[in-house]
């Protein structure tokens, strides 16, 4: 479980490692990533996952638990 600013960090670079090795990252992503809107680099994912139940990102442990971590958030 998440409970701190830097681990939430953690995760999203490897969610985003995760994505770049699937080649779906965009410049707009990677620019909330590096300014500190996690939330809303996190929901380019998220949207992503949304429309592919089967999204290889539902197997990473990073991006479930930043699914969790925002739950409320993305609602």
């Amino acid at each position: 479980m998440i409970k701190t600013d830097r681990e939430v960090i953690t995760e999203l670079q490897a969610v985003m490692q995760n994505m770049r090795e699937l080649g779906l990252t965009t410049a707009r992503m990677q620019h909330f990533f590096d300014v500190g809107e996690w939330l809303i680099c996190f929901e380019g994912a998220w949207m992503l996952v949304q429309d592919d139940p089967d999204h290889a990102l539902k197997l990473n442990a990073s991006y479930l638990a930043l699914e969790a971590y925002f739950a409320d958030e993305l609602g």
